[in-house]
């Protein structure tokens, strides 16, 4: 049998040999490295335990002494209590615990009368709610008559520095009264015993001349005052004005009385005309 010849590429294993060993090499030495860190971290721990178990050590120590230091004034106080107690007679106990119980009873007491007083100063604080309440109407009607008095004064005041005339109807005069004060060409009227804007009547026209009087007497047509009684007062330089008015009385039938006054007295006041 013949040895046949081989053919083909030659598989060589030396490169792959070379990767394995270079990768061995690196985790020999890495865990190495490994292995060294770990025993200078054992070191270090085992060269500072006995410090950090020290300072532990001191402070529990110092915090049990505390206790203690605690625990034995407790003690002190307990042992003085039952010294006390014990030097103290069973009867001077007993007077102890009924004075005790007396002035606790007088606290209750005190209490008591502080929740009533406190109860009757809200039922009075509420009465005096509602009695503000109550009386806010009056209040007000108060106020109101106060301003009006006020008012009232004012105008007192006022009519005395004007210094004007009033005149008023004789008791059981059943008329309806007026007061005209006639000037040169001009009228002017205002009723008695109750305030109105004066009405004032002036002589007009030049061809067809309408005179003061005609236009009160169309007036007095126009809102049925014929039996109304007027009372004229006169001033200085009208009594043509007058004369006419007076005419025009006496035909209509108007009920008239009159009076001179001086040009500088003032008579009718500009709103509220001859009332006061």
């Amino acid at each position: 049998m013949s040895r046949r010849g081989r053919s083909g590429p030659v598989i060589s294993l030396f490169a792959f040999q070379d990767i394995i060993t270079s990768v061995t090499a690196i985790v020999i030495v890495v865990t190495l490295f490994l292995a060294l860190d770990l025993v200078q971290r054992k070191q270090g721990q085992a060269s500072e335990s006995p410090v950090v178990l020290a300072d532990e050590l001191v402070a529990k120590i110092a915090k049990v002494e505390a206790e203690l230091t605690k625990l034995r004034k407790e003690l002190d106080n307990a042992d003085e209590l039952v010294k006390q107690v014990a030097s103290t007679s069973p009867a001077e106990l007993k007077a102890e615990i009924v004075r005790h119980e007396r002035a606790l009873e007088d606290l209750r007491r005190e209490l008591q009368r502080q929740e009533e007083r406190h109860a009757r100063l809200v039922a009075q604080e509420q009465a005096a709610a509602a009695d503000k309440f109550d009386l806010d109407p009056l209040r007000q009607r108060i106020e109101q008559t106060v301003r009006e008095t006020r008012e009232m004064q004012g105008q007192l005041d006022q009519e005395k520095q004007e210094d004007r005339v009033l005149f008023t109807l004789p008791r059981g005069f059943n008329k309806e009264g007026w007061i005209a004060v006639v000037e040169s060409g001009r009228i002017t009227v205002a009723p008695l015993g109750r305030a109105a804007k004066p009405q004032v009547f002036v002589s007009t026209g030049t061809i067809f001349k309408k005179s003061a009087a005609d236009a009160l007497i169309d007036w007095i047509d126009r809102d049925r005052l014929r039996s109304a009684y007027f009372l004229v007062l006169i001033r200085p330089a009208s009594s043509r004005t007058f004369s006419e008015l007076e005419d025009a009385f006496h035909d209509k039938s108007i009920s008239f009385g009159f009076d001179l006054i001086d040009a500088e007295r003032t008579v009718l006041h500009p709103e509220r005309g001859a009332a006061p």
